[in-house]
């Protein structure tokens, strides 16, 4: 980050914290029902229409989106390495266009937004809509602001970039845009900076698989994935800020 830059807003430094915020909202108040015990899924809410198929294929289609979610944030990572990506401001020392950052501005957010889908699944259908709109309105913020600091950053070569490339839904061709740093992807950085998306995603399988016997083990997956999280938010964070002198 450029030395006389500006730290990030408030929100924006603790990104992790309030979608956090988002999924715990969207799961309490969506089995609270505001008192109604019998408040189910929304993949059965919505499935029961197709009998036991339907509710078991939008079950499987919570863990896809996830899958997918977790597919558009590592190769976004692999692109900007995981201490960029977990770092509290926004990073602007360069500007990646490389590999996914030619199909979508934002991949990392875009897979933020197929997570919420997916897990959003899960919750009760009031729960569905805090946990997706939440992630879909938070991302926008924080596209915003990134885009801001950019634009303040690169000038003409940022806004060039934004008509090239859409923020959110990726091109069906990569854009053909010279300028910008070059990488060389680390995929097995962006794998171990994204093991707790993976786990994320795959959390819900065991309802999937099992119904409600499978409840005690996508909760132990999901709350390894928030340590994950925790740990890897901080050991990356630790090793973008400089040392003291």
């Amino acid at each position: 980050m450029s030395v006389n830059a500006p730290p990030s807003p408030w929100w924006y430094r603790n990104r992790g914290l309030l979608i956090g915020a988002i999924y715990g909202c969207g799961f309490f108040f969506g089995y609270l029902q505001f008192g109604d015990a019998h408040a189910v899924p929304a993949a059965v809410a919505w499935g029961m229409r197709g009998g036991a198929w339907g509710v078991y294929s939008l079950f499987w289609a919570g863990v896809q989106l996830g899958l997918l979610g977790w597919l558009a944030r590592y190769f976004g990572t692999a692109y900007l390495h995981g201490d960029v990506v977990f770092a509290a401001d926004v990073q602007r020392d360069r500007l990646i266009v490389a590999g996914p950052f030619r199909y979508t501005r934002n991949p990392l957010y875009l897979g933020n937004d197929l997570l919420a889908l997916g897990i959003g699944l899960y919750a009760p259908p009031l729960g569905f809509a805090i946990i997706a709109l939440g992630n879909i309105v938070f991302g926008i913020m924080l596209a915003r602001e990134e885009n801001r600091q950019l634009l303040a950053r690169y000038g003409a070569e940022y806004a060039a970039y934004c008509k090239a490339v859409p923020a959110f839904l990726p091109r069906l061709m990569p854009a053909k845009f010279a300028a910008g740093a070059a990488v060389t992807p680390s995929w097995r950085n962006a794998f171990r900076s994204e093991s707790w998306a993976l786990a994320f995603a795959l959390a819900p399988a065991p309802i999937a698989l099992a119904g409600t016997r499978g409840t005690m083990a996508s909760a132990i997956i999901w709350f390894g994935a928030l340590g994950l999280f925790i740990a890897i938010s901080h050991i990356s964070r630790a090793k973008r800020s400089p040392m003291p002198r």
